[in-house]
């Protein structure tokens, strides 16, 4: 079962609310050519069949999914691993803590 809420996940995904969380996800993203929609794009397409486990860092927690995307801009399918967790400020915002082949 998943820490966060998927729908939360998936809802702040469509309104773009991500946060890139650190240094290497950016280089990550971008080595894959993905751009802020193609990200958001993918979580949004995330189900809970997608979900592998849920991992507790001393900063809190991150669910761990895996899913087959196909950017906009490719035919071919990527096999993402993504490390994602919610931030609740002032408005709830993932944040990607992996995003990788």
């Amino acid at each position: 079962m998943s820490y966060y809420l998927l729908e939360k996940i998936i809802d702040a995904a469509k309104c773009k609310e991500i946060i890139y969380g650190g240094r290497k996800v950016s280089i990550d993203i971008n080595n894959l050519c993905y751009t802020l929609d193609d990200v958001a794009d993918c979580i949004s397409k995330l189900k809970l069949q997608h979900f592998e486990k849920t991992i507790e860092y001393s900063n809190g927690f991150f669910d761990v999914y895996q899913i087959e995307y196909t950017p906009k801009s490719r035919e071919e399918a990527d096999t993402i691993y993504l490390k994602l967790r919610l931030l609740e400020n002032d408005k709830i915002q993932v944040s990607i803590g992996s995003f990788h082949l």
